[in-house]
């Protein structure tokens, strides 16, 4: 585990909102993927989808089965982008560099990768999460069967990395471990000068939905991190249902959920960049911080 210590902009603000969007990472250049290929992926994952782009390298698929309703009634469909190869130039920063968890050499394949794709969907912002979750799987199960030498899965807006195995070995679970193994990281960091340590995740606020926070000393950090990971899963699964003051489940000394004690939950600032609404776990005797309650 890295000692470095990394600062941090808490003016860093981040939007209500964010494209979601994954970049499958390549060492070397790949042939452009033909819009009929991505179509018939596409369609094998989430029914008829029609290219309204004139660009090949550029499809652009309207997708009959993700409709976004808009002020004014308007419904529109979701439009699923996937751009051609370019060269990888996202900016990652150290702190991000520090929180590849789920890749071994993580930082060694972000150094690698020349080039990416790029894969969003417009409009996406109208529909329920949960579709915007179904449709970024969808696109990128689709990209990854055009684009058979990928290396990795990046996304943006989290700092994710996961493996195209990763993904594939996902294929087991429901919406919200499929969606939150892509998109949802979960970070780890010690604060300098204390025993103190905060696990966060990252990634939920991309939809307008509030990330899962936890400040505590004495407990295991992968206790921590499975946790938070719980949390929200739990919170995807049943439409964010925990309101400030409400009580959770707490962490066994084997790392379990346990029923007692229960640990207090508000929605507070994250304490980690970007600064978003996060659900803060008061972990009752593990707490670390000032609270007022």
């Amino acid at each position: 585990m890295s000692k470095q210590v990394l600062d941090q902009d808490t003016s860093q603000k981040a939007p209500e909102q964010e494209l979601l969007m994954a970049q499958l990472l390549f060492d070397e250049l790949p042939e452009t993927a033909s819009p009929e290929a991505l179509k018939a992926a596409l369609e094998a994952n989430i029914g008829v989808v029609e290219n309204i782009s004139d660009k090949p390298d550029m499809p652009m698929f309207s997708c009959a089965n993700f409709v976004g309703e808009f002020k004014g009634g308007d419904k529109v469909p979701v439009l699923a982008d996937f751009l051609a190869p370019c060269e990888f130039k996202t900016e990652i920063d150290e702190l991000k560099r520090s929180q590849f968890w789920d890749v071994r050499d993580g930082t060694e394949i972000i150094d690698n990768a020349k080039y990416c794709v790029n894969v969003f969907a417009m409009l996406a912002g109208a529909l329920h999460y949960k579709q915007q979750a179904e449709l970024l799987l969808a696109q990128v199960g689709a990209a990854l069967k055009c684009y058979p030498t990928c290396k990795a899965i990046y996304m943006v807006g989290s700092g994710k990395l996961t493996t195209p195995e990763q993904f594939r070995e996902c294929k087991q679970y429901d919406l919200s471990g499929r969606f939150i193994r892509l998109a949802v990281n979960a970070r780890f960091f010690t604060i300098n000068g204390t025993d103190d340590m905060i696990v966060d995740t990252l990634g939920f606020y991309a939809f307008g939905a509030a990330d899962v926070q936890l400040h505590f000393h004495g407990i295991d950090p992968n206790h921590a991190v499975n946790y938070v990971y719980n949390i929200a899963s739990y919170q995807f699964e049943n439409e964010f249902p925990i309101k400030s003051g409400d009580t959770v489940d707490s962490i066994g000394a084997d790392g379990s959920m346990q029923w007692e004690p229960q640990w207090k939950a508000q929605y507070e600032d994250s304490l980690i960049q970007p600064v978003r609404t996060v659900l803060d776990v008061n972990c009752g005797e593990y707490a670390a911080g000032n609270r007022n309650s």
